[in-house]
């Protein structure tokens, strides 16, 4: 429930400064992300980054820490929103020719005490850790950047802006109360 009054809320303030974009505050705003558009290369090429580090985070669990997974017949009963509405209920059965998988977790302090140790260097989890940590807000505010500077709808600039300056205050705060 509280999802939805906060999404109401979201579209509401969105409707709010949409109508309110010639303002000042608002247009000054869309004259200096419209002066940036030179930048959405770069707005590209640091998502990419992000995503690399996140497929390479992967990629290296999956080559070195991961287990086989049992192979063979597989079967179970499953449930769910059917495509046309409604609710479907059903069984699955089939063959699972392979299949790797690998388990991790890991604290922000454990991680902050590996950087100024060194331990990153020689333990894979934390070394993968660290690549998520530092791919995803990368990825994100990357992303979120580069549609601002492309579009032109005021409010969701303002929104994808306000989205990716959360996501860098809470990592930074949870990096430094770490």
């Amino acid at each position: 429930m509280l999802g939805w009054l906060w999404m109401a809320g979201a579209i509401a303030a969105l409707i709010v400064v949409q109508a309110f974009r010639q303002s000042e505050p608002l247009s000054s705003l869309d004259r200096f992300l419209n002066a940036g558009r030179g930048l959405i290369p770069l707005g590209i090429a640091i998502t990419i980054v992000g995503v690399v580090l996140l497929l390479g985070a992967a990629i290296h669990g999956l080559v070195f820490d991961s287990q086989p997974m049992e192979t063979g017949d597989v079967s179970g009963p499953y449930s769910g929103p059917s495509p046309s509405g409604g609710l479907r209920i059903g069984s699955f059965k089939g063959k699972r020719l392979w299949g790797r998988s690998f388990y991790e977790e890991s604290g922000i302090s454990e991680l902050k005490r590996s950087w100024l140790t060194g331990e990153l260097l020689r333990d894979h989890r934390l070394l993968r850790t660290t690549m998520v940590l530092v791919g995803l807000p990368i990825l994100l505010i990357g992303a979120f950047a580069t549609v601002a500077l492309a579009t032109d709808v005021t409010a969701v600039r303002l929104l994808l802006l306000l989205t990716a300056a959360y996501v860098a205050v809470h990592m930074g705060f949870a990096l430094i109360r770490a």
